[in-house]
């Protein structure tokens, strides 16, 4: 089974995929399951091996790809392909975009769903039902006054929502324009991280740097999605890829934090 999730709404896409491999989770106990970014050596030869590995015990098996566009589309074509009618392995891929020579794969997938970036009419409609969903309501100029504001950056702008609402926890309350701001650390403007990456990529200075990332800390931005941003990003020097995997592996080990990978970048 092929499931495509894309698009350049990084939160929706990601909400949909945690949970799809929830459910998946819970369906099958014994699940075993990978993530490939196949950008890094050797991914694709590893992810070959997983899918190759059948269990006779019947054990189901996910595979959580991203950056296909990273391998020899072919190949990875032609992997694909086997796998479409498989009750074994589910292959779930998300990106930003899928590239046109996968097409028709899209058309033969169990699921393909697009996560196109909302327009503000939408993004509005999206924080209500949200809110609502969570038993608190919001006045109309402070939600017109976040739309505004984070436009379609949907991470965000519900970060930004979720932030409010445990200020409003009280079932039955009222976010108004004066809670939003008055929330905290919050501009009044989202702030663009990628005014941050792209000072890091293109070495700015370390005065123009720190300034990028104290704005981007102050607006409260999730750093792990900064990080895979960056990570993602096709204009970074080799060095810098290679300096970004090695903060990854100490990150995710518990070594450091994703704010002080940042801090280093912006100083060296």
């Amino acid at each position: 089974m092929i499931i495509f999730l894309y698009g350049l709404d990084f939160y929706r896409r990601q909400r949909k995929l945690n949970k799809i491999v929830e459910e998946y989770k819970q369906k099958h106990s014994d699940i075993s399951l990978e993530r490939f970014n196949l950008e890094e050596d050797g991914e694709f030869e590893r992810l070959k091996d997983f899918a190759g590995q059948m269990s006779i015990f019947g054990v189901k098996k996910m595979a959580v790809l991203k950056n296909i566009s990273e391998a020899e589309p072919e190949k990875i074509k032609e992997f694909l392909k086997n796998y479409f009618n498989s009750e074994n392995l589910t292959i779930l891929i998300s990106e930003n975009s899928i590239p046109d020579e996968f097409e028709n794969l899209l058309k033969k997938a169990f699921l393909a769903e697009k996560f196109d970036e909302l327009s503000a009419e939408k993004l509005k409609f999206f924080g209500q039902k949200e809110i609502q969903s969570r038993g608190v309501l919001i006045s109309d100029s402070a939600l017109n006054f976040l739309v505004q504001n984070f436009r379609s950056d949907t991470w965000g702008f519900m970060n930004e929502l979720e932030k409010l609402i445990l200020l409003k926890s009280q079932a039955g309350a009222e976010i108004t324009l004066s809670d939003v701001k008055n929330a905290g650390y919050y501009a009044y403007e989202a702030p663009n991280f990628f005014d941050f990456i792209n000072s890091v990529a293109r070495n700015f200075p370390p005065r123009q740097k720190i300034v990028s990332l104290e704005k981007l800390l102050l607006g409260q931005e999730e750093p792990a999605k900064v990080f895979n941003f960056m990570a993602s990003s096709r204009y970074l020097s080799k060095d810098l890829v290679k300096k970004l995997a090695d903060c990854d592996v100490l990150v995710k080990s518990g070594k450091l934090d994703y704010e002080d990978v940042f801090l280093s970048l912006s100083l060296n």
